[in-house]
């Protein structure tokens, strides 16, 4: 693991964030958030309003980059979390779900023997989830 260095000038094409995952030296430790669904920042809460279901939310590229970049805007840390969920790959292997307010996530057909396997499909996520990579390269670039 890197070591804290004295202050020295970063690039942008040289994130900080990303020159201590190298185990290099940084000035100061990187800093970034991690949150549940920004629930905190109105202007999450004034989307969610807007589109009202999760899904939505997380699958929507604008909207993915759009909630990724709220706290980054307000608090400006050295690295952005996307915005998504944990279950974004079952759509892409042909297992139904949805995140249901107040519920969370439910799976229509749970794999309970071995004939449920059958239709589960390899996750390809250049196929399954594309709005997953645009993002990402949108984000990058921000």
């Amino acid at each position: 693991m890197g070591t804290v260095a004295e202050p020295k000038a970063v690039s942008a094409a040289e994130p900080l964030l990303l020159t201590a995952v190298r185990g290099e030296n940084v000035e100061r430790p990187p800093v970034w958030l991690m949150r549940q669904a920004g629930r905190y920042m109105k202007s999450y809460q004034i989307i969610c309003e807007k589109h009202p279901s999760f899904r939505e939310r997380s699958e929507n590229v604008d909207l993915v980059v759009e909630i990724s970049l709220q706290p980054w805007k307000v608090f400006k840390p050295d690295g952005v979390i996307l915005f998504s969920d944990i279950l974004t790959p079952l759509s892409g292997m042909n297992i139904p779900f949805d995140i249901v307010k107040g519920k969370g996530p439910v799976i229509f057909n749970p794999v309970r023997e071995a004939a449920d396997v059958d239709p589960v499909r390899e996750f390809v996520p250049e196929e399954s989830v594309p709005y997953v990579g645009e993002a990402l390269s949108i984000l990058r670039k921000e």
